[in-house]
C-alpha cells in the first residue's frame, strides 16, 4: 500500500513545505499509537482523562497533558522522515535536555532497537518546530517514534516521501502493558532522550507495552488516581512513588490502601514496589523503605503470591553512586540503565511464568 493512498483527507503537503512530502496528521491509521490517547474535547494528546486530573490536583492537570511513555509506531520504506509538532509552550529545566523534556526519538526496531534521529526544537522556538531525518536505510522499516518526557503536544504531523509504503509497524508481544506509577523521576527527569526513561528501556528489551503514569512531584495516592490506576488492564503494576509522599506519615496513610484498592480490582496482577534510589538524601529514607516493605510483608502474609520488592537503594550500587544521576537525584542514561536492570530482572521472572 502506497503512503498517499491510505487516506487522501490527511494529506497536507504544506505542513512541511515540500511538495515531494506527503503529511500525515495523527491519529490516523495506520500509524499505530500507544502508551497516550488524542482527545477531541480538548484537542491535545493527553495521558490522563481531565476529569481523573482535575479529582487529583492541580499538578496533575498540568501534568496530564505530558506525553512521557507516548509511541507512534509504523512501517516505511521513505528516505526520509519528518515530522512536525505543536506545543501550548516549551517546558524548559536547567538540569534536563530538551532533547529528553521537549523532543522527540526515532527508533528503528527492524534488526533490534537502533537510534535514526533525534528530533529537537531550538530555543527559539515556543510553540513547536518542524525537522526531518534524512539519508534512512533502504527497504521497508519498522520504527517507533517516541514523545517528549515533559512538555504538551497539541498536534504531531508525520511526513513521508510521495510513493512510499506505509504499515501500522511491528506490534508488542500479545501481552497487556506495564503500568507505572511513581514521581519524576518514573516520568522520565532526566533522561536526554524519551526512550531512555527506564520504563521506555524495559520496555526495549522486554518487546512489550507501556504506560507511563510518572506525575513530577504530584504522585501522592489521591483516591482519584488510584482508582484509576486500578481501572487500567495491565499485565505488571510497578508502584514507585516513595520520592512524592510528604513524609513517613503519609506514605503510612496512602501505601497499604493503594495496594488494596488496586488488588480488590486486579486481584491477579503482579505489583512491584519500589523505594527511592537516593536514600542517602533523606534522613526518614530508612523509615519510608520499611513502610513499603510492611505493605509487601503485608501482602505476602495474607497470601498474595503475585507481589516483588525493590529496594532502590541498591538502584545504582555502591561504586561510582555519584555519576548516575545530574543532581544527586534525578537519573541520567546510567542511573536510567541501571534501574531498568533491576525492574528488567523481576518482569523477566514474571513474563517467564
Amino acid at each position: 500500500m502506497k503512503a498517499d493512498e491510505i487516506d487522501k483527507n490527511f494529506a497536507s503537503d504544506k505542513e512541511f513545505g515540500d511538495e515531494t512530502v506527503i503529511g500525515y496528521q495523527l491519529p490516523c491509521a495506520p500509524f499505530s499509537m500507544y502508551g497516550v490517547f488524542y482527545d477531541d474535547k480538548e484537542k491535545r494528546f493527553m495521558r490522563i482523562p481531565k476529569t481523573v486530573a482535575e479529582n487529583t490536583s492541580e499538578g496533575c492537570v498540568v501534568l496530564m497533558r505530558h506525553t512521557s511513555g507516548g509511541r507512534i509506531k509504523f512501517s516505511t520504506d521513505s528516505d526520509t522522515i519528518s515530522i512536525k509538532a505543536t506545543y501550548d509552550y516549551i517546558f524548559e529545566m536547567s538540569h534536563m535536555p530538551m532533547t529528553g523534556s521537549v523532543g522527540f526519538s526515532l527508533i528503528d526496531e527492524t534488526d533490534g532497537c537502533e537510534l535514526v534521529y533525534a528530533f529537537r526544537p531550538e530555543q527559539s522556538d515556543k510553540t513547536g518546530f518542524t525537522a526531518s531525518a534524512p539519508a534512512l536505510k533502504k527497504g521497508v522499516r519498522n520504527y517507533v517514534l517516541y514523545m517528549p518526557l515533559y512538555n504538551d503536544v497539541i498536534s504531531l504531523a508525520i511526513g513521508l516521501k510521495k510513493g512510499s509504503f506505509l504499515g501500522e509497524g511491528k506490534p508488542y508481544k500479545n501481552i497487556k502493558p506495564v503500568l507505572y506509577y511513581g514521581s519524576s523521576i518514573t516520568q522520565g527527569g532526566c533522561a536526554s532522550r524519551p526512550d531512555n526513561s527506564y520504563p521506555a528501556i524495559v520496555s526495549k528489551w522486554t518487546d512489550t507495552d507501556f504506560i507511563n503514569m510518572g506525575l513530577s512531584g504530584n504522585a501522592k495516592a489521591e483516591s482519584a488516581i488510584v482508582g484509576y490506576l486500578s481501572s487500567l488492564a495491565c499485565s505488571v503494576f510497578v508502584c514507585d512513588y516513595d520520592h512524592n509522599a510528604p513524609d513517613k506519615a503519609y506514605l503510612e496513610k496512602t501505601h497499604l490502601p493503594l495496594y488494596l484498592t488496586f488488588r480488590a480490582a486486579q486481584p491477579d496482577v503482579p505489583i512491584v514496589f519500589l523505594t527511592k534510589p537516593d536514600p542517602e538524601r533523606d534522613k526518614n529514607a530508612v523509615k519510608r523503605r520499611q513502610v513499603i516493605r510492611a505493605t509487601y510483608d503485608y501482602a505476602v502474609n495474607r497470601g498474595d503470591k503475585n507481589v516483588y520488592f525493590i529496594d532502590g537503594s541498591t538502584f545504582f550500587g555502591r561504586k561510582d553512586r555519584e555519576i548516575c544521576t545530574v543532581d544527586g537525584t534525578h537519573p541520567n542514561e546510567l542511573g536510567f540503565y541501571k534501574m531498568a536492570k533491576a525492574v528488567y530482572k523481576i518482569l523477566s521472572r514474571i513474563f517467564d511464568n
